[in-house]
């Protein structure tokens, strides 16, 4: 019996410039583009294919590559994406055998992160 990996995932949004980035803090894997939607569609295919190359690799460990700090700070200093209904619909991909996309927190970033740890 093989065990399903179960990840939840916190995906931040801020911009640069004029684009947005979507900024999975797990995986420390980005997607950008002029929207928030388009961005978070370019970070869904690079989360599946970072899942599937470990799937297809028998290499779980290469799953846990977080962000840096400042990054975790800026998502717990957001608020909460309330468009996160269209942006969910990114990860209905079939699910890879032992491993599923458990939950998705989405929060905005706007301004400076000021670290204070």
């Amino acid at each position: 019996m093989t065990q399903t990996l179960r990840l939840p995932l916190r995906i931040a949004f801020y911009q640069e410039d004029s684009d947005w980035i979507a900024h999975c803090l797990e995986f420390d894997l980005l997607g950008d583009g002029p929207t928030q939607q388009e961005a978070m569609k370019e970070l869904a295919e690079a989360i599946f294919l970072q899942i599937e190359a470990s799937v297809e690799h028998n290499n779980p460990v290469s799953l846990f590559n977080p962000a840096e700090g400042k990054f975790f700070e800026m998502f717990a200093a957001g608020r909460d994406v309330t468009r996160a209904e269209i942006v969910r619909t990114e990860f209905r991909r079939p699910r890879l055998d032992g491993i599923e996309i458990e939950r998705c927190e989405y929060r905005e970033h706007v301004g400076n992160v000021r670290c204070t740890v």
